[in-house]
């Protein structure tokens, strides 16, 4: 990638069909009054914001929310006209937009194609019916499958599928009954997500009082290790901590987030980061409509520890040599550390990137603790 193009868009879609019960984001089910008005203004953010990048081009475009799928594809027709419109984007850039399996039809996804999104992600969770029941999801397993193939027929070749770990009911042959299928269907890129039990959601409180149960930490480790070997037993490369991919269809978008790329975000509650400096919009619909957002200036340490971070979570690691552009050399000021983090096995460098080993990535926070 040039140095031009170096950024990355993202546009919030915040509407939903309903609520999951795990869900702590910015969304909510919303009449088509509320529809058009939202993405009206949004548009008007887009237009309005389109003297940030002047001299960089775009190469990837990313919806999510919120469910994305559930509005209207006129209204992403809009949307993207928009950023065409005011922003330069490279000839072959990567537009994606997440879906819920219940809310596409073939006539959708062929709009979709037709718009240039040239990349799908499926939010499947799991293909365990009463895993999905579990976690208030409103497809099942034979409408997930029936959303893959239909997206195939539109003719995406590049689609993505995320699952959970550690699910109510969840079991090492449930989820590895879920991987296969999605493999066989095939999916070529899956997110396999840890289930975070979020304050305020209904989730979490029904197991607080003991309705429901979910994997602790180590039976969750267990499954992320499982995952990771059945992924790569089908040629998948794990080339972020959570993320996994036939080679050649990594996602490009959240690829520049990991490597503290540059972003503008657009609707409620998204974040842009630019020029060092970090832009968040609130996440309520009338602040966020009177255009209000928060600013933080990124200090240089706090970028290298950003860098640390998010390139410890990379399977490449962190680069040693943009480390030192910042004025920052880890080999010298965590000499013991790495030394020690060497001798257990827990590290390795090479080709100037200093990486965790296959195996451990289940202790990253706490070998990125010690390297901070």
């Amino acid at each position: 990638m040039s140095q031009s193009e170096n950024f990355g868009i993202y546009v919030h879609i915040p509407f939903c069909l309903s609520k999951c019960l795990y869900c702590s984001f910015i969304s909510k089910p919303a009449c088509e009054n509320e529809i058009k008005h939202y993405i009206d203004f949004l548009c008007g953010e887009i237009e309005n914001k389109n003297n940030l990048f002047v001299g960089k081009v775009c190469n990837s475009i990313y919806f999510g929310g919120g469910t994305p799928s559930s509005i209207s594809e006129k209204y992403i027709e809009k949307v993207l006209k928009t950023i065409k419109k005011h922003y330069k984007i490279v000839k072959k850039p990567e537009i994606s937009i997440e879906c819920n399996p219940c809310s596409v039809s073939l006539t959708k996804l062929q709009t979709y194609k037709r718009l240039g999104i040239n990349r799908i992600s499926f939010g499947v969770q799991s293909l365990n019916n009463k895993e999905l029941k579990a976690i208030g999801r409103r497809h099942n397993s034979a409408l997930a499958m029936e959303a893959i193939l239909l997206a195939q027929e539109a003719g995406f070749e590049n689609i993505s599928a995320d699952i959970m770990i550690g699910l109510p009911f969840q079991t090492k042959s449930s989820l590895c009954k879920t991987i296969n299928k999605l493999v066989s269907a095939g999916v070529k890129h899956i997110s396999a997500y840890m289930l975070i039990l979020e304050d305020g959601t209904k989730l979490k409180q029904m197991v607080d009082c003991g309705q429901v149960k979910v994997a602790n930490e180590d039976e969750s480790v267990a499954l992320y290790d499982m995952t990771y070997k059945k992924l790569k037993e089908k040629g998948f490369e794990r080339y972020e901590i959570s993320n996994f991919a036939i080679p050649g269809y990594e996602c490009r978008h959240n690829v520049n987030y990991w490597e503290v790329g540059e972003y503008v975000g657009f609707g409620v509650s998204a974040h842009s980061y630019y020029g060092g400096v970090r832009y968040a919009n609130s996440d309520n619909f009338d602040e966020y409509y009177v255009e209000k957002s928060t600013k933080e200036k990124i200090s240089n340490r706090a970028h290298i520890e950003e860098m640390i971070m998010l390139g410890l979570r990379l399977a490449n690691g962190v680069s040693i040599k943009k480390l030192n552009m910042c004025g920052y050399d880890i080999l010298k000021h965590k000499r013991k550390e790495i030394d020690e983090l060497l001798k257990l096995g827990l590290i390795a460098i090479s080709d100037e990137y200093i990486k965790i080993t296959p195996d451990n990535f289940g202790v990253t926070s706490a070998i990125t603790l010690k390297l901070l």
